[in-house]
């Protein structure tokens, strides 16, 4: 595009730039909008002569065509208020010392005062970088976001009047900073590990699914402090990189506007009722849902079997691929995905059938019905299974359970240390991303491929239960800070996944 005036659409998930052009006739007072404009855009056509008069402009009294470019593609859920009136206040020969590429984001009121859009502003800024453009015009209110896109010169205009002297150069405005991301006292209180007391494997078993970001399920009755330990995790993972930071958000900005996000993972909890669309993204246009959210973080699932069926099976392909990719007649997008999968569910309907002591009210056909909303496909992809049972009172009620968090913390940084250094060495990170073939070449003792080849024989795991058996071995050995998997790394992870192979754990086997 060669024009100089630039608006913005949303199509697809994403923002794409739209070309503004005016052509003044003459004729009776008429203007014409083209370019597949959306009803929002066409009544800027009434809001423009106003818009202009307030500000000492005139509306041209012949023929005015305003041409979209590109024609074909729809335009809609941006404002097109301001490019529309900058280019034809350039048609009309009042900006001859301008000649710039810039992004023009802002709806007018008939006073002309610039109003933010109602959401994308960071999608249209990045799409503007991608582009070549590295200037934006916006509203007061939207120009923090408009400042996340790295490299972008985002300049707040409060109306019309101050564009046009900006544009002249008869006023100077500062560009707005890069926001930097709040501190982490700005999110109140840190959850810690310290808070579940007992369940030590459970405990164990949350540190291997944050240190090797391994999807993890936790079973027991009601009480035993399943959601407590699963919404500690997000606490443990490390803090978010430029990168991620930037793509979550750019993903909220589909939904409205965005503030600088922290470096903290961010933890999802839809609840069971949540549909596949709210879930897995859609509507018209394209939005994302639940799991696109949850990038970078924790996608947390409580309940799960009350989830409905094609909810839990359409995540199948998203948990796999690390993206949600939406098929619409009209639009097709693309989400990132990289979540943590953390999911609590009750043994069986009443939730007492693993209880010690409090006996389980459920009929055969019952339980095996409850059973069955879960899948064994999906159950394949949890790396992690914990049995979690009740905790005595003076447990509850005592010291913290041993290792504390500054012990678990220093534990993983030795973990994560040794992933950084797979990464510098370009093999592989976090154990629970890892291919079969980088495991290998990470090392195996011999004794260990052993001992996986005879438990894959007699448990039946299947491909994915294997590799997923050995990712958590490595994760077990990047704790240990061992170069290569031990038998006994190999052992303690298939302990882990003996449930999802068929034999589950005796009931309270894993209450401390």
């Amino acid at each position: 595009m060669d024009q100089a005036v630039f608006g913005a659409t949303l199509f697809g998930g994403s923002a794409r730039l739209v070309g503004v052009e005016t052509l003044l006739g003459r004729g009776l007072q008429r203007t014409i909008l083209v370019g597949m404009a959306d009803a929002v855009a066409r009544e800027a056509r009434e809001r423009l002569p106003a818009a202009l008069a307030s500000h000492g402009y005139e509306y041209p009294h012949g023929k005015t065509l305003f041409n979209l470019i590109p024609a074909q593609l729809p335009k809609s859920g941006l404002p097109l208020d301001l490019a529309l009136a900058v280019s034809l206040l350039q048609a009309q020969g009042h900006l001859r010392a301008w000649s710039g590429r810039t992004l023009f984001l802002a709806e007018l009121d008939l006073a002309g005062r610039l109003r933010p859009p109602a959401r994308g502003t960071l999608l249209a800024t990045m799409c503007a970088l991608r582009k070549g453009i590295r200037q934006v015009i916006t509203a007061p209110e939207a120009v923090e976001e408009a400042a996340m896109a790295p490299g972008i010169a985002a300049f707040a205009l409060r109306d019309l009047g101050a564009v046009i002297d900006f544009l002249q150069g008869h006023q100077e405005c500062n560009a707005q900073p890069r926001p930097q991301p709040p501190p982490a006292a700005a999110h109140g209180v840190e959850l810690r590990l310290d808070d579940v007391r007992g369940q030590t494997q459970a405990r164990k078993a949350a540190v291997l699914c944050a240190t090797g970001r391994h999807p993890l399920l936790l079973q027991g009755p009601p009480g035993t402090g399943k959601s407590l330990l699963a919404r500690r995790i997000p606490a443990l993972l490390p803090p978010l990189d430029e990168t991620t930071t930037l793509e979550l958000a750019q993903i909220e900005a589909q939904l409205g506007p965005v503030h600088p996000h922290g470096l903290r993972p961010p933890l999802r909890a839809p609840h069971p009722t949540v549909s596949a669309q709210g879930m897995l993204g859609g509507g018209a246009p394209l939005r994302p849902g639940e799991i696109a959210r949850a990038h970078g973080g924790v996608l947390f699932l409580d309940e799960l079997p009350e989830f409905a069926r094609p909810v839990l099976e359409g995540l199948r392909q998203p948990l796999e691929e690390g993206e949600v990719r939406l098929q619409r007649a009209r639009e097709w997008a693309r989400f990132p995905a990289r979540v943590l999968l953390v999911a609590t569910r009750n043994p069986c309907p009443c939730g007492f059938a693993t209880h010690p002591t409090v006996p389980c009210q459920c009929t055969p056909a019952r339980l095996s019905a409850y059973q069955l909303r879960t899948s064994g496909p999906l159950l394949d992809r949890f790396d992690l299974l914990v049995e979690m049972g009740p905790v005595a009172a003076e447990q509850l009620q005592g010291e913290p359970t041993p290792p504390h968090d500054e012990e678990v913390r220093a534990q993983m940084e030795v973990a994560r240390a040794r992933q950084r250094r797979r990464i510098a060495q370009a093999s592989c990170g976090p154990a629970g991303d890892a291919s079969l073939e980088q495991l290998r070449q990470l090392g195996v003792n011999p004794n260990a491929a052993a001992a996986l080849h005879l438990a894959a024989e007699r448990l039946s795991l299947s491909g994915r239960g294997t590799l997923r058996a050995l990712r958590v071995a490595r994760t077990l050995a990047d704790l240990d800070d061992s170069d290569s998997i031990q038998r006994t790394h190999l052992l303690q992870a298939l302990s882990i996944r003996l449930s999802l192979a068929g034999a589950g754990p005796a009931p309270g086997a894993a209450t401390s």
